[in-house]
Parts: C-alpha cells; structure tokens; sequence
C-alpha cells in the first residue's frame, strides 16, 4: 500500500493530481489547508494537501495476468470503520489494563482490522518525518533568538564570535555592550564596532604579573593532564632563563611514570648544562629543592594525571605542598574542547594553580573556549606555545594577541580582508 500527499492551490487541484496519479482507486485518507511560506509557514498564503492511499497490485508475469480491480466503496467504508473500531477498542483495554502490551492487542486485531493499522503506520512515519523536519527549522530558529534586534554591523560580530566558538551569552553581552556604548553612527562602521570588540577581548584576558628578578630560588611549576606538553614546555622556559635572561638554573622532574619521560628532560639538561634532579617522593622533593636554593629559578615538571582520577591529582598535590612555588602553572591545550577545558580547570582547581599556561595554538581550530576559561578562572594567563620548537615556540601572554586569534583574524576572514 502507497501513501502520499498531494498539493494544489485549491482542494479540486490536489484532488485531480491524486486521481491522475493513484487514480480513481485511491482512498482520500485526509484533506487539510495549510499556510505556506515564511519562517516555519509564517508570512506566506495558503494551499491544500490531501493524503490518500493506493492499494498497488501484485507484480504481474506474463504466465499469470492479473487485472486489478476498483475497490468498492463498501470496503473503503470497511476500512476507515475498522481503523476507528481499532482505536476505541485499544482505549478501552487500556482504561482497564495499562500494562497491556501492544503487540499482544495488535495479534487479536480480525483481518480488516490490520489493513486499518497499517494504514495508520505508515501515516504516522510522515507525520514524524514531518514532525522532524520542522523542528530542525525551529532549532535554527530558536540558536539566535536570544540575539536582539541589531544593525547589521553587530550581527556580523556576533555570529564571527559564535562561530569561533565563543560561548552565546559571552557573545552577547558583547553586542549589547557594543550597541550601549557606541552611537548610530559608529555602529554603522564595521571598522569601529571590530575595533570595539578587539579592545573588550584583549581587557578580558589578564596577562600574568611581571616577575621581579632580584630574589633566589623562585620556583615554577607545572601540572595538567598527560599529553599537553608540560615536559617540552618546560625546557623552553628552562632555556629562555639561562640562554636570553642569563639567570642561573635547575630542573627538577617528578614525571617518573612515563616511559622515557626522564631520559626526554636529561638530554634537553645535559645539552643547555643545566643542572637537574629526579624524586620520587614528596621528601625526595624537599631536598632537591634545598640543593638548587642558591639558584635563580629552579623548574618543576610533574607527572600527567587525568582529570578523571581524583585519588592520583591529591597524590599530586602531596608534591605541589612539598615544592610550595611561587608560580604553579595549570597547562591546557587549545585544541581541548570547551567542556573538557573546563572539566580539566575543576579537577585541577583543588592544587591551587595560580596562572593557566595554553599549549598547541598552532593544532587550534577556533580559540573562542579562551574566553569562557578567563570568565570562569579569573586567573592570568602566562604563556601560550604553538610548535615543539626548544626555546623558539613559546611566548608570553598578550590580550590583545588572544584577541587577534578569537576574533580579528576570523572577521577579516569572513570578510575577505587579508592583513600583513
């Protein structure tokens, strides 16, 4: 049996269309108005659909033709009646048995009864299918309706921001500050609203405070999940120290799980002659630290740990409490995605970093979830990396540079501008 729908600008036209296709055979299963055009059928005017059904014959071979026959209004009537029978009967076992099952009513259904379920089966997979498809329009619908009414200008920064990313209501309060702030006529200049926008990104990102350089045995250290780059990350900020500021160095590393991971910093220590000591405990800890307190700033790698494993991030902590740094570095990849971001930040809340420190920029499809974490953290970010070059691919950070990659450089790529 064939289902389908037909459209006409009248209900004759959608009728005639039926009849020339399923032919006067056809059961008119349903006949509706429907508006037209517009979002999700708003704006537009009016036409009529009529749902029919075609009981198709059996294929037919030459050895045995089969002609098929019109189906008697009787039989029309037989069906409907049976479908409407089908559902007052179930009604009422449901009333006196909720749990019975629908297989089991649909077994004791009398044969012209099952022609009426599945006639009603195959009209509620359109009604689904259509069910569906509306309200994906409606999702689309509703993804800006919390964007109000605004020159074009502020849309454009606002679907730059969402695309790359940035949360909706970040991206909001954006726009709207933006539309407060300026007048008419700066909110028609795309230049003057971007310029806006850049400024309010660079002011939200706290850079990490200038270190004072006039004390011994300042300590850094970093922790974070495992495959961040935390060991690579510090031998470039081991290297800038000793070969660009001339300061007097040591390393330390606690890394003693991963395979290779010892060998990886020794060869770096022994290269760049720096000194640099292995512990495997808290107390190992406190005494390495003793031996390099004559130097200028001694660098602590940690072992990765899992954000999901609470009991290995307090052991963690016991090695974080033994060193005591001045600065304790949270590393987080920039190709996580925000949820995950977040979920690293809440786990490794609990050591007390007091700076974030962003790995692979350059593996980074869209820097937008660096908003969220400055929002969330309100701590200074420190560095940013974007290669495994030892010392080249590392720097420190800037807003207005974080706000280059979550916003500039996608509006003009939006745009078609090129910059130098």
């Amino acid at each position: 049996m064939r289902i389908k729908k037909f459209f006409g600008v009248t209900a004759k036209e959608a009728a005639n269309k039926m009849r020339a296709e399923f032919g006067e055979e056809a059961i008119v299963l349903n006949t509706r108005r429907l508006a037209k055009g517009g979002m999700l059928g708003i704006g537009g005017g009016e036409y009529f659909e009529v749902t029919a059904a075609f009981d198709e014959a059996p294929m037919m071979t030459p050895q045995s033709p089969v002609k098929s026959k019109p189906v008697p209004d009787d039989a029309r009537r037989e069906v409907l009646n049976g479908l409407r029978s089908l559902t007052s009967q179930f009604e009422e076992k449901r009333k006196n048995d909720p749990n019975l099952p629908m297989g089991r009513e649909r077994r004791a259904l009398p044969e012209t009864s099952k022609v009426a379920v599945n006639v009603a089966g195959e009209l509620l997979k359109q009604e689904l299918s259509e069910v569906k498809t509306a309200l994906g329009e409606l999702a689309q619908h509703i993804k800006h309706s919390k964007m109000p009414v605004l020159p074009e200008t502020l849309k454009n920064v606002y679907l730059a921001l969402v695309e790359n990313e940035v949360e909706e209501d970040i991206a909001l309060e954006i726009v709207e500050t933006c539309n407060h702030k300026l007048s008419g006529v700066e909110l028609d200049n795309q230049s003057v609203v971007d310029a806006f926008v850049f400024d309010w990104i660079s002011q939200r990102i706290i850079e990490s405070p200038v270190r004072r350089l006039d004390r011994k045995g300042y300590i850094i250290a970093v922790v974070g999940p495992t495959g961040v780059g935390k060991t690579t990350t510090i031998a470039k900020l081991a290297s800038i120290s000793k070969l660009v500021k001339g300061e007097k160095v040591a390393l330390i590393t606690a890394d003693t799980y991963r395979i290779g991971a010892i060998d990886q910093l020794r060869a770096f220590a022994d290269i760049a002659s720096i000194p640099m000591a292995v512990v495997y405990t808290p107390d190992e800890m406190i005494v390495a630290l003793r031996k390099f307190s004559g130097f200028d700033t001694i660098y602590i790698d940690t072992v990765g740990r899992s954000q999901r494993s609470a009991e290995k991030i307090i052991e963690l902590g016991r090695f974080i409490d033994a060193a005591d740094p001045n600065e304790l570095h949270l590393v987080l990849s920039a190709n996580f995605s925000l949820a995950v971001a977040r979920d690293v930040y809440k786990k490794f809340k609990g050591l007390k970093p007091n700076r974030l420190l962003i790995t692979k920029i350059d593996e980074a499809v869209s820097c937008g979830s660096i908003l969220s974490l400055a929002r969330d953290s309100r701590l200074p970010f420190s560095f940013v990396t974007n290669g495994q070059n030892v010392p080249d691919d590392i720097e420190p950070v800037s807003g207005k540079k974080f706000a280059r990659m979550i916003y500039q450089n996608l509006r003009m790529a939006l745009s078609g501008e090129t910059h130098a």
